[in-house]
């Protein structure tokens, strides 16, 4: 089949919706199609020093890439890049039109089958306007969520039909090489707690910075991501000799330090607003599907998370350790008792690296296209 993907990411850049688009493509290759993403020229925003933007994502390069031309006028940006879509979608004339821009998915599905993948609730007037039409017209197949919450928020704020929102949580890579990793800072015999992530608040880092006060004797810290500012505004806050920050590691290198941790911390807070999107108040924490959860899952690592709902669709008991986000306690025993019940540990996971087959990126598009099918 061949199969267009519209994207309205910045490729390349460092922003997980990017990441998740250029795995998508390749999963959709990796099941036999024939893939074609459209992304924006966004070249004003690129990420600097990128030669070859699939090794960048860690991605084969089995699909396409074309830029299409952008403008940067707020108003008419969305239906000036949809028309531009639109375009060349006509010129490649695909069985199939998937992506994760509402205003190009919307235009395609008069003429073509389209599916559309949400990653948060339609948040204004236009694009409920644009879902509900959408979903009303005989060639719109699907829209896809990365949660049971998201589906539910979607169904209660939209007109649409119940069977056709799908779930499909976000994934991990098939094969994870657990040989590579990296050397950390620090002492080499303490226990490593890992964090891999956005610094601003709400992710997390504020649990991080009221762990390492705690008397947790012989454990450092390891803190990856984040922007240059909010690394500086931390290393200021957080003044300790055990915490350590990496700064922005590219998607084909993080594995890499996800195996050299022997503890990965998930510390979602109950409002999390996404990069930039504070003043518009959404609150991510409802939904989110973070792609560093699967990661460390795929890893082997122990993984201790916040117990919020959205986060115990994927992860329990069985095969991580859940704790309440903001009580400091509960993160410092989960972490005394991994260190001292080692044995016990390793057995949640190995349920995370049975349960988390069920979730890779090929599986999810797999999925995704016999849906069409049904």
């Amino acid at each position: 089949m061949k199969i267009v993907y519209i994207s309205n990411s910045i490729i390349p850049s460092r922003t997980a919706n990017s990441i998740h688009v250029m795995k998508m493509c390749q999963a959709f290759a990796d099941n036999g199609h024939e893939v074609v993403l459209l992304a924006p020229n966004r070249y004003k925003e690129y990420e600097n020093g990128v030669d070859d933007v699939y090794e960048y994502y860690g991605v084969r390069k089995n699909f396409e890439i074309r830029k299409l031309p952008y403008i940067y006028t707020r108003i008419l940006r969305n239906f000036y890049y949809a028309y531009q879509t639109l375009k060349e979608i006509k010129i490649i004339n695909p069985d199939l039109v998937y992506g994760r821009d509402l205003y190009g998915c919307f235009f395609s599905s008069y003429k073509y089958a389209t599916i559309f993948e949400a990653h948060s609730p339609m948040n204004n007037f236009v694009s409920k306007q644009l879902l509900n039409l959408m979903d009303k017209n005989h060639l719109y197949k699907h829209t896809v969520v990365i949660s049971d919450a998201l589906k539910n928020l979607i169904l209660k704020s939209q007109n649409i039909k119940s069977d056709k929102i799908v779930v499909a949580h976000d994934g991990a890579d098939e094969v994870v090489d657990f040989d590579s990793k990296v050397e950390l800072k620090g002492n080499t015999n303490s226990l490593k707690v890992g964090y891999v992530g956005s610094l601003y608040k709400g992710k997390g880092i504020e649990v991080i910075e009221k762990l390492s006060y705690e008397k947790l004797e012989n454990i450092d810290f390891h803190i990856v991501g984040g922007l240059e500012k909010d690394i500086k505004y931390w290393k200021e806050n957080i003044q300790n000799e055990n915490v350590f920050f990496y700064g922005f590691v590219s998607q084909q290198n993080i594995s890499s330090y996800i195996n050299s941790f022997d503890i990965c911390l998930l510390p979602n807070q109950k409002i999390v607003f996404t990069f930039g999107a504070k003043d518009n108040g959404i609150n991510i924490s409802q939904y989110t599907s973070p792609l560093k959860m699967f990661e460390y899952m795929a890893s082997g690592r122990v993984i201790i998370s916040s117990n919020l709902s959205v986060i115990q669709e994927v992860l329990n008991d069985d095969n991580s350790y859940l704790v309440s986000p903001d009580n400091i306690d509960e993160w410092v025993n989960a972490i005394n008792y991994i260190k001292d019940n080692k044995e016990k540990a390793i057995l949640k996971t190995k349920k995370a690296l049975e349960d988390v087959q069920s979730y890779t990126w090929q599986n999810r598009a797999k999925r995704i296209m016999e849906m069409i099918n049904e």
